[in-house]
């Protein structure tokens, strides 16, 4: 996919009508051909070249590739052959031909950004004219189409941020956990699968047996029923990357202490109450950094694959390595209320 030079999405090209066939005279398609075959020899570009920069406007480490150069360069080319073969282009003129090629290349880019990010940068190409030093950035609109989970405006009780992989992609998970009159149960809810189910399982296993540790009155085994809601809940939910997530929503609800909502969390537990390494750190650290995300706890075990992660993205999130359940407690959560549950009437 890197070799294509760029493509447009189907949704600018008009539809065709009955409005849209000429009624005049045109060239036959054999001579048109024939035009384009003769315009290949003509080099319109390199007398411009001198006008103009390829540049990488986000100021990436790896910033613009070689083939992104070349797709930029030969659109541009194939353009100016087509709209002024005369070879005679105003820096105005050339600045739209610039804008469409570079929009054109940054639709590759993205895609391939999303494909994969580790090898892909997210960079804004664009050209920088010479000398008035004027920046052409294409705007694209369907960048702005991406759905992207928000984060929670401020630090909230029972609402945890995890971190997960959808496909070969990173992606946010929200969570939201809690504390109302009941039995004792553990009510998971939304479209949460088989080995996060287990995942709630050893979470809760954790906390009975460590209540007392944990500041939780014994009580909550009898009187409470704690329900743990993965937002979105019409899209499945798998794996066993959010359990510290998870025990830190329930903590967060049964001792009624906010967790901080520019955290994002990732980590395996055990009933022991160890974090195990999880796969996919990479992605989901991205996803974090995309998000806003400002520090991400992640088991120690995948400190070393995450900081190889581009320079940017370390500079961006803090990476908090933890290898016991205690140390995310103590990071995440907000110690500023009195440690009394928080009960809704249910």
């Amino acid at each position: 996919m890197d070799r294509i030079h760029g493509y447009l999405p189907g949704w600018e090209i008009p539809k065709l009508a009955p409005s849209s066939y000429s009624k005049d005279y045109g060239f036959i398609t054999d001579y048109f051909c024939e035009i384009m075959h003769e315009l290949r020899r003509v080099d319109l570009l390199g007398s411009l070249r001198p006008r103009f920069d390829v540049i990488d406007h986000a100021g990436r480490a790896h910033g613009v590739s070689g083939r992104d150069q070349r797709a930029v360069m030969k659109t541009t080319s194939g353009l100016l052959k087509l709209l002024y073969p005369d070879g005679r282009v105003t820096d105005e003129e050339l600045e739209d031909i610039l804008s469409l090629s570079c929009e054109m290349r940054q639709r590759v880019r993205d895609q391939l950004h999303l494909i994969a990010p580790g090898e892909y940068d997210r960079i804004a190409l664009g050209a920088l004219m010479k000398p008035s030093g004027r920046q052409i950035v294409p705007d694209l609109p369907d960048r702005k189409r991406v759905q992207r989970v928000t984060l929670p405006g401020k630090p909230s009780v029972g609402e945890v941020i995890g971190l997960a992989l959808a496909g070969d992609h990173g992606c946010i998970l929200r969570f939201e956990m809690q504390a109302t009159r009941g039995s004792g149960r553990i009510v998971p809810l939304g479209s949460i699968q088989r080995v996060m189910r287990e995942s709630i399982e050893a979470a809760a296993q954790y906390i009975r047996a460590k209540h007392e540790d944990l500041g939780i009155s014994a009580e909550w085994r009898k009187g409470f029923d704690v329900a743990v809601l993965a937002t979105f809940m019409g899209v499945p939910k798998e794996g066993p990357s959010a359990g510290i997530a998870i025990v830190t929503g329930i903590v967060s609800a049964l001792k009624n202490l906010p967790v901080r909502n520019d955290i994002a969390m990732t980590g395996e537990i055990t009933i022991m109450g160890k974090v195990l390494p999880v796969g996919g750190i990479q992605q989901k650290i991205r996803a974090a950094y995309d998000a806003g995300v400002l520090e991400v706890l992640l088991p120690a075990d995948n400190l070393e694959e995450a900081e190889r992660l581009p320079s940017y993205v370390l500079d961006g999130v803090r990476l908090t390595p933890v290898n016991t359940i205690d140390e995310v407690i103590d990071t995440s959560l907000v110690k500023s209320t009195p440690a009394v549950p928080r009960v809704v009437p249910g």
